[in-house]
């Protein structure tokens, strides 16, 4: 990266410009001075260090978009801003590293600044807080969330947010009597009068994010409670909503992040001139597609038809390895009804929610892979479950249903999955008894339909809700005994911490708006078999 943003020299001033100005000459064109190392950063920068004391560090910034120049223009370049930041963070107090010069060449500024003999904040946790951890190592690492979690509580009760508060932006280091810390990356912090709380909440989310498990929900509410000590804006109900808030977004945060990974690990785009998509590498589907078979054509190779309307169709097709579920997705009328068009990405989004529901533990069927072929016509495809039923056939055909959802555990194991569903921050969408498939042999169940699962915005907002009132519906429907509704909401109220009472009183209306729905439904196709 270096090598490829050449730049000269212009101009460099500051305290140290003289003592800096032929290292920074230099590192402008790519080169690596005597006595320098290139160090891993983000491709927006190029980033140098001394290799002796005095340890400085030498950062050349890119240009992010084609809204740099203007920016500058506007808000001064961002060497410049870093420079006035850090001096807001030295007079509040606030420890970042001292700038001692900077300057700017043809294309690009850059700074250099002291350096900090400490290592970024998620960096030093997994280099000293892997697990198994002894007695000492539990106490210390207690004491860096709570000093960590005060600092964030300080910068904000000085109307300082960060604009990147990143883990490895906070460098730590180990002291005598604790640690000590350091702000780094401060060109987009931002001095508030009084700090917007979605500013707050997206400082939060930002230090929240740790991959590799390394921090519990315990220890991020550690760190939460030191930071409302040095700022305590938020209290009782409040306070517990917004950091449960903090904890969703960021857990949300990093279930994208393994998803991305997992995705590009295991899949291949579909590339052909009639169609594209994606799919699970060395799968049936890359086989059959391999083969030259347009999925129209083996669409129309079914060995049974599951589901077949104007928009979807469901069809179990023979593949080269196996049979796979096919669903087709069709847009009609796009000119008169632009928001069908909506339908074509319904099998991406199916795609995308099946790998978000195993990623969260949650079991569904297979996913397979997706194309898009042509302006209309989309298909997404699965694992073929051998001997499942839905619910609602189940129902009909076991002798003691009931009875056999007690022995399985369906409802409770249900109740947890929900849960965790929601959690994670996502909805099903549809969980009526048609979308939940099971095996009556082994009690294993599955979750179909993912097309219309989403995002969840709020612990208990309106698609939660309707997640649980429409599985109580046919609870109600299929005339199960009480004890059943009793044994959902309690296992799905425990799991999530919430009021049982309060999440019934707010689902009743719900309940009741879908029960006169189908109703409704019911009754216009009696009339309609009476007319005929």
């Amino acid at each position: 990266m270096a090598e490829k943003n050449t730049d000269s020299p212009l101009s460099i001033h500051g305290d140290c410009a003289r003592i800096y100005e032929q290292a920074a000459s230099i590192l402008l064109q790519g080169e690596l001075p005597a006595g320098w190392d290139w160090v891993p950063c983000s491709k927006d920068a190029v980033v140098a260090a001394t290799t002796e004391n005095p340890i400085v560090f030498y950062k050349k910034f890119l240009p992010r978009n084609n809204f740099e120049k203007i920016k500058a223009i506007i808000r001064g370049n961002r060497s410049k801003r870093a420079r006035k930041q850090a001096d807001i963070l030295h007079k509040a107090g606030l420890p970042t590293p001292k700038i001692l010069c900077l300057g700017r060449g043809q294309k690009n500024v850059f700074l250099i600044s002291k350096g900090f003999g400490g290592v970024g904040f998620f960096q030093y946790l997994k280099m000293n807080f892997l697990p198994p951890l002894s007695k000492e190592k539990i106490r210390k690492k207690r004491l860096l969330l709570k000093e960590a979690g005060s600092l964030i509580g300080k910068m904000h009760s000085m109307g300082i947010v960060h604009g990147d508060l990143r883990q490895n932006n906070l460098l730590v280091k180990e002291v005598e009597n604790g640690f000590q810390f350091s702000l780094i990356d401060n060109e987009s912090n931002r001095k508030w009068w009084f700090i917007p709380r979605s500013q707050i909440l997206k400082n939060l989310v930002q230090f929240s994010i740790f991959s590799d498990n390394l921090l519990s929900k315990t220890d991020l509410m550690r760190l939460y409670n030191a930071y409302a000590a040095f700022y305590p804006r938020f209290s009782g109900r409040g306070k517990s909503f917004f950091l449960r808030n903090v904890f969703r977004r960021s857990q949300h945060r990093i279930l994208f992040i393994k998803l991305k990974k997992t995705l590009k690990e295991t899949c291949q785009p579909l590339k052909n001139k009639n169609f594209r998509g994606e799919c699970v590498r060395n799968s049936i589907v890359v086989r059959q597609f391999e083969s030259e078979i347009d999925p129209a054509q083996w669409f129309l190779q079914a060995k049974t038809v599951l589901k077949n309307d104007n928009n979807i169709s469901v069809k179990i097709l023979p593949g080269l390895g196996g049979d796979v579920i096919a669903k087709r997705f069709t847009a009609q009328n796009l000119l008169r009804h632009p928001s069908a068009w909506l339908k074509m990405k319904r099998a991406f989004r199916q795609w995308e929610m099946s790998h978000v529901f195993i990623a969260l533990g949650i079991p569904v069927a297979r996913p397979i892979g997706f194309v898009f072929k042509g302006k209309s016509t989309s298909y997404y495809y699965s694992e073929h479950l051998a001997n499942v039923k839905d619910l609602v056939r189940l129902s009909r055909e076991i002798g003691d249903f009931p009875d056999w959802l007690e022995k399985e555990k369906i409802i409770s194991r249900f109740a947890q999955y929900l849960a965790r569903l929601h959690n994670g921050g996502y909805c099903h969408g549809d969980t009526k008894w048609a979308n939940i498939l099971a095996n009556a042999s082994t009690g294993e169940f599955w979750m179909i339909d993912l097309d219309g699962a989403s995002q969840v915005k709020f612990t208990l907002g309106r698609k939660a809700c309707k997640d649980l009132s429409r599985f109580i519906v046919d609870m109600i429907k299929y005339e199960l005994p009480k004890q059943f509704v009793n044994e959902l909401m309690a296992e799905y109220c425990n799991i999530r911490l919430l009021n049982k009472e309060r999440v019934q009183k707010k689902i009743e209306p719900l309940i009741n708006k879908i029960r006169e729905r189908h109703k409704k439904i019911s009754q216009n196709k009696m009339a309609a078999k009476a007319a005929e």
